[in-house]
């Protein structure tokens, strides 16, 4: 494969042949070169490789390979926008030892130097506007906008992610969305290789001078202005004209696979009756435990927004398959441990669900640190221990076992997250009196933080945002038996007890909060409420063996006490999808196989 064009072979090579003439240093060198491909060195190796030659020609030799290119590549997209690599760079002891013994090696009579670098990405107007004649606006975040395109160079469509590097530069983000496209690099290629299928495949990045043009990709106000679908006999280029000179920047272009239903949420919104059949619910919960326990596996990721929101649905199907009434099931088998489990769906609802957006998740190991305000990312899915013990709260997985256990819910209730179902559900004065108060003092610093921000007048403003969320988690879920750290912690406990619970043991006065809390829980209780979504998830979680007792596991408000995606896989709730060996498939059936973390 090509190197760098600044790459110069060194006159002496190393040689790894059995020759006996040589034997014990080739030992010792093969042994080194062993250890190379097995150290993050060897992707500092590969930097020097365009992305082309990461994905299709370095990653096909072999598994380890494949993961050092995956590294490299995630450095290749931190280049790419000005980040220095070293940011999450992860280099061992075994590393620095590594780097003594290449030293040592008589490699062009000099020390063996592996500098990363990147070949250019960036393209022309001309060209980016051939490959990519029509576009649709989608969405946009805080630092970027999503369309979906049509690539011309392989007659596909795409989401295409374009971000702005120098306004996200002077906003002092640039190292955490250099990260991010790290991590989406690194989970793509899970995917890409067939490891875990539930992660959105990057396709490729590219730089550009020039943003799109808002009258041939669309905008907020103008979403399709060439249409809802590409023909290629209508479109011309030759009405887009290069901006000036004085309009260039530095925009970068993410390449991504087009995930044809949406976002889990707002697919839900669309369905008839906002709702899923339980049994698909419950194939796609699995997807997303999946997803969530093989990035923990391999690579230590906490994503710390895990939502419905967050996860997109591709069909199981390939474009241009024969038509699906043709195919009696698509299958989707899933190696894990010492079984195999068995996601038969019919081809009409046979979907991929995939993690996606990575902004704040964390790769390092912060496990059984403090939690920061960096953890605060959708207030209304806070975990509770968050809530209840402020500064002394860990980081950790807990927060997306957490969301996991929302995300249930909300697949279960259909129609809407579950602040939006109990909007009307407001933390009473008393409880928030208490809270405030609290949460104001120096251990809680972190939640203050998180709360108060300056308005446009310049003054100080609170959002009340933590204060419904923690009533609705009491109101849905009730308020817990065992209140975890009530002895070093209790300030929020005793909060809680003394104005929601009416018992003569926690208030010596009938508070009307409690009264308030027991009509708001006769309502939207997961256990008794009456309210006709709250009602009609719990009859639908109860039609499953073991589905709600997974789900109370998962939203405990004990972190410690709290399920774990592996813990949902192999529960009670998913063995009915371990797969019968005696059992045959139709001859029909379009069979897809996940088996890399499959033991037996």
């Amino acid at each position: 494969c090509a190197a760098a064009t600044d790459f110069h072979a060194p006159k002496q090579r190393l040689r790894f042949s059995n020759s006996p003439i040589k034997k014990a240093s080739v030992s010792h060198s093969g042994e080194t070169f062993q250890r190379i491909i097995r150290s993050t060195l060897f992707s500092a190796i590969l930097s020097f490789l365009d992305e082309r030659e990461l994905i299709h020609i370095v990653s096909l030799v072999c598994t380890s390979w494949a993961d050092a290119a995956a590294d490299a590549l995630s450095t290749l997209m931190l280049v790419s926008v000005g980040c220095d690599p070293t940011h999450v760079e992860n280099r061992t002891d075994d590393d620095s030892d590594l780097i003594d013994e290449l030293d040592s090696l008589e490699i062009n009579d000099e020390p063996m130097r592996l500098p990363p670098t990147s070949k250019s990405m960036e393209i022309d107007w001309d060209l980016f506007i051939n490959r990519f004649p029509w576009a649709q606006y989608l969405s946009d975040g805080a630092f970027k906008r999503v369309y979906r395109v049509w690539n011309n160079d392989f007659n596909v469509y795409e989401a295409i992610s374009v971000m702005n590097v120098n306004e996200i530069i002077k906003s002092g983000n640039l190292n955490l969305v250099g990260a991010e496209l790290a991590v989406s690099v690194l989970l793509s290629s899970l995917s890409r290789r067939n490891i875990c299928p539930n992660f959105v495949i990057t396709r490729g990045v590219f730089t550009c001078q020039h943003e799109p043009p808002r009258s041939h990709w669309g905008c907020e106000e103008n979403r399709h202005p060439r249409g809802t679908t590409f023909d290629g006999l209508k479109f011309s280029q030759k009405n887009i004209y290069a901006p000036s000179p004085g309009d260039c920047g530095s925009y970068q272009y993410i390449r991504m696979e087009f995930c044809d239903h949406g976002d889990m949420e707002h697919f839900l919104r669309k369905l008839p009756g906002k709702t899923l059949d339980a049994r698909d619910c419950q194939t796609l919960l699995f997807q997303m435990a999946f997803a969530l326990h093989v990035a923990g596996d391999r690579y230590g990721l906490k994503h710390y927004d895990v939502k419905l929101l967050n996860f997109f649905l591709r069909s199981a199907n390939e474009p241009g398959s024969d038509a699906v009434e043709d195919r009696p099931h698509t299958v989707l088998r899933y190696g894990l441990g010492s079984h195999v489990f068995r996601l038969r769906m019919h081809p009409s609802r046979a979907f991929f669900a995939k993690l996606a957006d990575y902004g704040t998740s964390i790769l390092n190991d912060t496990n059984g640190q403090p939690i920061t305000i960096a953890q605060f990312t959708t207030f209304e899915n806070t975990p509770p221990d968050y809530l209840i013990l402020g500064n002394v709260a860990e980081q950790g997985y807990g927060h997306d076992c957490f969301c996991l256990g929302l995300c249930m819910l909300h697949l279960f209730t259909g129609h809407a997250p579950y602040e939006e179902i109990l909007e009307e559900v407001q933390c009473p004065e008393n409880l928030k009196s208490r809270l405030r108060k609290v949460w104001n003092s120096k251990p809680y610093d972190v939640i203050r933080s998180a709360m108060y921000y300056i308005d446009s007048d310049g003054n100080e403003s609170e959002d009340e945002t933590l204060y419904n969320t923690l009533y609705r988690y009491l109101v849905l879920f009730g308020i817990p038996e065992h209140q975890f750290c009530a002895k070093k912690r209790g300030k929020v406990w005793r909060a809680i007890n003394e104005t929601l619970k009416s018992s003569s043991n926690y208030s010596k006065t009938p508070s009307l909060d409690a009264a308030v809390f027991e009509k708001d829980r006769t309502k939207y209780s997961l256990a008794r409420g009456n309210h006709e979504i709250i009602a009609n998830a719990r009859r639908r979680l109860e039609e499953i063996d073991g589905a709600m007792e997974i789900l109370l596991s998962l939203v405990s408000f004990d972190p410690k006490k709290r399920a774990t995606p592996i813990d949902v896989i192999n529960s009670k709730f998913m063995s009915g999808l371990i797969e019968d060996p005696t059992e045959f498939y139709d001859e029909t059936d379009v069979v897809k196989s996940y088996t890399a973390y499959l033991t037996k």
